[in-house]
């Protein structure tokens, strides 16, 4: 049994799907199922039901992949191991979702000199991607917003984020110490895409689902919300770091303690990390 064809069966285990496995795997479909039946008769028997399209374990391939997780997992951690001890810049591959990367990944960056700057590999991209990149072992960690419901990651708490009220300086709500929600949702409404998890939680703290809003845009980045909102277009709620030291708008915090969202560091139990982390 090669580490490579544990490589390819995991990867069929996972994605049900013998194509979509050779194309995450890099090789052509024939070869990765060439060697999946290699792999079956050095064992003794078939490992996947092919039933059609439809891809299942078998008992024993249930069984193999218990085991082939934990295996594959100790080969990759081992080379990066040594290579980390023969390396002197080390790289740190990290991500963070798409609502934080921009805001915070900037700051990061200036804290550190061009050295530090070179070992970083940084991923934007959204939960569900970072999360697969977390279990396949491409990234080192992930800053994300909770909650996730994978398990078998760690999870640490960094912290809290204020989602805050944001409109055109001179807009009437302006005048205000602190928005009122109600107040803020009669007026037209621009929307964070709920493709976003921050999207999803705004929607959720908000009652949008429940209260007759006047929402007259829904955006997916939230550069176009700013400049709506500067050009008096509409109201929004957004997480404060993306309103941090906008000087074209109006930004207040909305009354009420329960508008934040909880910032967590996710990372994999077994990974190999850095030292240069």
């Amino acid at each position: 049994m090669e580490i490579q064809q544990i490589r390819y069966f995991l990867a069929v285990a996972e994605l049900r799907n013998f194509t979509k496995a050779a194309e995450r795997c890099n090789v052509t479909q024939p070869s990765l199922s060439q060697q999946i039946k290699k792999l079956e008769q050095d064992l003794g028997g078939p490992l996947f039901h092919r039933m059609g399209r439809q891809i299942h374990l078998t008992e024993q391939g249930e069984i193999l992949k218990s085991k082939a997780e934990k295996l594959y997992t100790d080969h990759e951690n081992t080379i990066r191991e040594v290579k980390d001890a023969f390396s002197a810049n080390n790289t740190i591959a990290f991500g963070a979702i798409m609502t934080i990367a921009p805001y915070l990944i900037t700051a990061l960056l200036d804290d550190l000199d061009t050295e530090e700057r070179s070992v970083l590999r940084i991923e934007e991209n959204f939960t569900a991607g970072l999360i697969e990149n977390l279990k396949g072992g491409r990234l080192d960690f992930a800053i994300m917003a909770a909650p996730i419901a994978e398990t078998e990651l760690l999870v640490e708490s960094l912290g809290r984020e204020r989602f805050v009220a944001g409109m055109q300086k001179g807009h009437p709500l302006a005048e205000k110490e602190v928005a009122d929600l109600d107040e803020l949702l009669q007026e037209p409404f621009i929307e964070l895409s709920r493709i976003h998890c921050a999207g999803e939680h705004i929607h959720e703290l908000c009652n949008l689902q429940l209260k007759e809003t006047q929402t007259v845009f829904v955006a997916s980045q939230i550069e176009t919300i700013r400049r709506l909102v500067a050009a008096g277009k509409g109201v929004t709620v957004l997480p404060h770091m993306s309103l941090r030291g906008e000087s074209d708008l109006c930004v207040k915090e909305i009354q009420g303690p329960s508008f934040y969202r909880e910032i967590i560091l996710v990372t994999h139990p077994v990974r190999f990390l850095s030292s240069s982390i």
